[in-house]
């Protein structure tokens, strides 16, 4: 077997002479090196970290200052971080840097050393006791309100103050202590600059020798280690082109056949590697590749982007459907108030476009849509006033109280209800095909102004997802805001029409009263035996309106019991006084009355409206005032026809509630 001379053996050899002449070189570097080391150590031990304990010093001086002016001017709450701070100094910072200056003095000048303690005992027993008897006269909050404390604190911070002086005496201490220091440390670098000089020109000799044998050397290494070096650097060149060689390298038995070997394993691993970054590129993210190692960078790398890539291309989908949702949710939206709008003013046809859309649109197979109904307030229920299954319209009829059933739970919770497994018997879908039970069933309260309005109720075979949830949730709001404005139209229509039909019964009610009035003046100047009729016809009047008989000065006479129980008077109160006391203070009224009762004297009739508060309620009376005269022509006596019409009032002042209302 061929021995096995190894570079190692190679180098040996050729510096182990080197070898000899290093120790030599040695035995006289060490001593001008051991020189340099105490001057070196002398400043890294003891100058360095006394010039750096210093500067911290000065800083620790120049904080607690800042600070504690801080604490004067700025930082009125207690506990606040720069309150802290200080306090730290003075406990933990200070007494810590004392204890590390003292130690490090021990190494310096008596003189130096005396200044030094000296200040520090300056700064301990004056400075920061002036800084304590401050932190002390301000530990609260309100202690900054005491005008004597704020008094007394505020000059010693200020220029000119005892604190500000013996900040500044201390600080400018420090500096001339730290420009001593460093003075000497100038000095020891001189002598070390000296020392190095001569060891340079030593430095210099030994190269001169050192060459010689290296000339020597470096025939013998071309040959046995250059050449070989060389082809392994035209490999890698060729790989720095980003090229595979494809043949191999020779291997010799030596360290550089090792790493020619090495470089035709990396050149087949890298071959593989790139074949892998190809599949990648092509979007085959399930090529099986393995790193050669933990430590692979490149390996794990490429596995990583592989995980990168496949992983934002999941993200792009999952990008895609947010962005399709969200333009599926602003369509609908957009499409529902549509419908919201054009159906505004009919419940049913509003109930039965919105469910037979929205089945549609979430892609259910059936719905319905259950409307509060409050005409009896004692016992509102749900009405069901639109079904919708497989695009055509289910009559029937399902109501629900409050709490009853599904519809009613999802009402009185006021809150979502989504089965996956619905309750037997409960909904059943029939088509061409049979009939099936749906697998998920999907109630949703309308809620407006935190009243639900109504219930929609949504079964489907396939499972109904969450933004279609939320869509629907989000549109039960604007569909429950325009229930609310169908049933105030549809109320207001009613009142509408019923008011106009009460203002008929009273117009036709009026025009057979003045009628009447009218037979009763022309039948005034017959003969004593149509007085009889009259007087039939007036207790018939007084059976159905109030009258009052006013005689011609305008006192009151008599007054029916249908008006006495309207206004619960008593008849006593009333007979013998004026009747225009009824409107005392109200000159409008008063003035309105002297001109009909000038119109009464000439033959005229007159009317005016009045009203009344009772108790517990107010009144509307319409007066119609018919003049009799005597046979001279005389007027003798008013009768005083009254019509209630307080509910005609009080419909009026709704319409104008509704009105303001809906503005």
């Amino acid at each position: 077997m061929k021995a096995r001379f190894t570079i190692t053996n190679r180098l040996i050899v050729g510096f182990g002479i080197l070898l000899l002449a290093t120790l030599l070189n040695g035995i006289l570097t060490y001593s001008t090196l051991n020189e340099s080391q105490d001057l070196n150590e002398k400043i890294l031990t003891n100058y360095n970290p006394s010039a750096a304990s210093l500067q911290e010093l000065t800083t620790m001086v120049n904080n607690s200052y800042m600070l504690t002016k801080n604490w004067v001017f700025i930082e009125k709450q207690p506990d606040t971080p720069d309150k802290k701070k200080l306090i730290e100094i003075h406990q933990i910072g200070f007494p810590a840097l004392k204890e590390e200056i003292t130690k490090l003095s021990q190494k310096w000048e008596p003189g130096l050393k005396n200044e030094v303690d000296s200040l520090l005992n300056v700064i301990g027993n004056q400075l920061f006791v002036e800084q304590k008897s401050i932190i002390d006269l301000l530990q609260s909050f309100e202690s900054y309100d005491d005008f004597m404390v704020i008094v007394e604190v505020t000059p010693k911070v200020e220029e000119g103050g005892t604190v500000t002086i013996l900040a500044n005496e201390i600080l400018n201490s420090l500096a001339i202590i730290q420009t001593n220091m460093d003075n000497q440390a100038k000095d020891i670098n001189i002598q070390m600059s000296d020392s190095f000089r001569w060891f340079q020109k030593f430095i210099l000799f030994a190269i001169l020798l050192v060459a010689i044998f290296v000339l020597g050397a470096a025939y013998f290494t071309t040959r046995s280690i250059v050449f070989p070096i060389m082809k392994l650097k035209e490999f890698l060149l060729t790989m720095t082109r980003g090229v595979l060689p494809k043949e191999k390298m020779e291997t010799n038995n030596d360290e550089i056949g090792d790493m020619a070997s090495a470089l035709n394993l990396y050149i087949e691993n890298m071959r593989r590697t790139s074949e892998f970054a190809v599949e990648i590129g092509k979007g085959n993210y399930d090529t099986k590749f393995e790193a050669l190692s933990e430590e692979d960078m490149l390996g794990n790398a490429l596995i990583e982007m592989r995980q990168n890539l496949k992983q934002a291309v999941d993200q792009g989908k999952e990008r895609t459907r947010v962005d399709e949702i969200r333009n599926w949710v602003t369509k609908g939206l957009a499409d529902f108030g549509d419908i919201l709008r054009q159906n505004s003013d009919n419940m049913d046809r509003l109930s039965k476009s919105v469910m037979n859309r929205l089945i549609d649109y979430i892609g259910a197979n059936q719905g319905a849509m259950y409307i509060l109904n409050e005409l009896d307030e004692r016992s509102p229920y749900f009405e069901m006033k639109s079904a919708i299954a497989y695009g055509r319209e289910k009559f029937m009829k399902r109501n629900f109280e409050m709490k009853e059933g599904l519809v009613g739970r999802c009402a009185f919770e006021k809150l979502p209800v989504y089965l996956k497994e619905i309750p037997g018997n409960y909904i059943h879908l029939t088509s061409g095909l049979g009939t099936a039970e749906p697998d998920f069933l999907l109630l949703v309260p309308l809620v407006f102004n935190d009243k639900v309005l109504g219930v929609i109720e949504l079964a489907s075979f396939t499972p109904i997802e969450t933004y279609q949830t939320e869509f629907i949730i989000s549109l039960g709001e604007n569909i429950a805001s325009t229930i609310s404005n169908v049933r105030i139209n549809e109320q207001t229509k009613h009142l509408l029409e019923e008011s106009k039909l009460r203002g008929d019964e009273l117009s036709a009610q009026e025009e057979e009263l003045r009628q009447n009035m009218e037979e009763l003046q022309a039948t005034q100047e017959e003969a004593a035996r149509r007085e009889m009729e009259m007087l039939n016809t007036i207790d018939a009047i007084n059976n159905t309106l109030g009258t009052i008989e006013i005689d011609r000065h305008g006192n009151i006479n008599s007054v029916n019991d249908n008006f006495l129980a309207k206004t619960r008077l008593d008849a006593g109160s009333l007979i013998g006084k004026s009747f225009q006391e009824f409107f005392a203070g109200n000159e409008l009224l008063e003035k309105l009355y002297v001109e009909i009762w000038s119109g009464l004297h000439i033959g005229e009739s007159g009317s005016m409206t009045t009203n009344f508060i009772t108790t517990d309620a107010e009144l509307w009376f319409r007066h119609t005032f018919t003049p009799f005269k005597n046979k001279n022509g005389e007027l003798n006596k008013v009768i005083d026809l009254i019509v209630d019409i307080s509910d005609q009032k009080h419909l009026e002042k709704e319409l104008e509630n509704i009105r303001l209302h809906s503005r």
